[in-house]
């Protein structure tokens, strides 16, 4: 019956329906089915669990803190002091796209204000320099995902809540899989413009000294708002939750110091806060309730039994465990993977003595791969919704080398846990 759960839900997300509503009504037919009407206690036990988490308090924060800087326009001026310092190197742009990504999530940890913000701001300039099209969509798409595995990531506070594990210490080894990520990703520009030169010009624009100094003062409020966040989680000063309401507080008095805090920008912000938290409580609360009846009929059991009996079982479950929610990112959110999968992913990898921590940063890399994987990659719909005049076949092609790079990634995260792990040592004191 587990099985058959599994097999209903995967049939109706196909028939489109919304993946909160499938949730919901699998779980309460099957509670249904197992304890007439005491099941719907089973399904609303999930649901009152995920309400009295404090973790999750941190969410619409975080939300909020990311998009004022994005309405206030904090974020194009970002863009233009990292132009200004590295706009005559050879792929330049989409250097700065990465390094642009990296930092956007670690002032917010959203993706779509990330991937909007890039395919806005960088990608005009990409076309105006006649950028290498398929360059300039792959690196902004990627750079566009390094925001769910740079701290504070979204997805990082919605596992840590489901697994019980401290949020502090996965932000910690999202810095590390983060930073592997992004040199990988500047690495292959680099190189992939040394070899194509004549399809990634030098930008010749000459930009005085004094200008470029002059721009630095842009990265100032950026940075503040940064070690605000990371440095009250990192030293122990705040938690997680707290360190979201130093952020969002940061940013509402550097966006008002910059004269940039009006009533238009406020509800704009606002209203962005209210529906991305609103599609994922929908969401976490109907992935509670599958998780409550599912483990309720012996599903946790069966999956632990199962995985277990695998041939050279401490290695296969890990692949096994990447492969399935890699392809379960091809056709469900990352919100939803997460809340359907940790529960009974999660115990088995832990019970082969694999740290926690690890394997959670690890299923939260993996994650990024389903915003740009074909056919419900959020970020693909996220930069097609900003320029329309690309076509999905032309976006869908030049994420292909990036989501191999992503993967590569990981695959070293997997066998080198240390270059996660030693970023959790030193920094993950929460």
């Amino acid at each position: 019956m587990p099985f058959v759960m599994f097999a209903v839900l995967f049939g109706m997300i196909l028939i489109n329906l919304p993946v909160a509503f499938a949730l919901f009504l699998v779980s309460i037919v099957f509670g249904f089915l197992f304890w007439g009407w005491g099941g719907l206690y089973v399904v609303f036990q999930g649901i009152w669990n995920l309400m009295n988490n404090w973790a999750l308090v941190s969410l619409p924060l975080f939300v909020f803190m990311s998009a004022l800087l994005e309405k206030s326009g904090i974020a194009e001026e970002l863009f233009t002091t990292l132009y200004n310092l590295l706009g005559k190197v050879r792929g330049s742009l989409a250097i700065i796209a990465v390094v642009f990504g990296y930092l956007i999530g670690a002032m917010s940890g959203v993706i779509a204000a990330a991937v909007s913000a890039l395919a806005l701001i960088i990608f005009p300039a990409m076309e105006k320099h006649n950028y290498d099209r398929r360059l300039s969509i792959g690196s902004i798409l990627a750079a566009g995902c390094l925001p769910q595995i740079v701290p504070p990531s979204f997805n990082m506070i919605v596992y840590g809540s489901v697994a019980g594990v401290s949020v502090g210490k996965l932000f910690a080894g999202g810095i590390g899989a983060g930073l592997v990520m992004a040199i990988f990703f500047i690495i292959y520009i680099a190189l992939w413009s040394l070899f194509n030169k004549d399809r990634v010009p030098v930008i010749r624009e000459d930009i005085p000294l004094r200008e470029k100094i002059a721009s630095l003062r842009f990265i100032i409020g950026p940075f503040v708002i940064i070690i605000g966040v990371l440095g009250s989680i990192f030293t122990g000063m705040a938690t997680p939750t707290e360190a979201s309401g130093v952020g969002a507080l940061l940013s509402l008095i550097y966006v008002g110091f910059r004269r940039r805090l009006s009533g238009k920008v406020l509800a704009e912000s606002l209203l962005v806060t209210l529906k991305v938290t609103s599609m994922a409580c929908w969401i976490m609360s109907a992935g509670s309730a599958f998780s409550s009846v599912f483990n309720g009929i012996g599903g946790r059991r069966i999956m632990i039994g199962l995985l277990s009996s695998l041939p050279a079982a401490e290695i296969t479950v890990l692949v096994f465990s990447a492969a399935i929610i890699f392809f379960l990112g091809m056709f469900i959110d990352p919100v939803s993977i997460t809340m359907i999968m940790t529960p009974i992913l999660t115990p088995v990898v832990v019970s082969f003595k694999y740290d926690p921590i690890w394997w959670g940063v690890i299923f939260c890399s993996l994650l990024l791969l389903s915003y740009i994987t074909p056919p419900v990659g959020l970020g693909l719909y996220y930069f097609k919704g900003v320029a329309e005049h690309v076509s999905m076949d032309e976006i869908y092609k030049s994420v292909l080398p990036f989501v191999i790079i992503m993967f590569l990634a990981i695959v070293i995260a997997m066998i080198f846990p240390s270059s996660i792990l030693w970023f959790v040592r030193v920094l993950g004191k929460v």
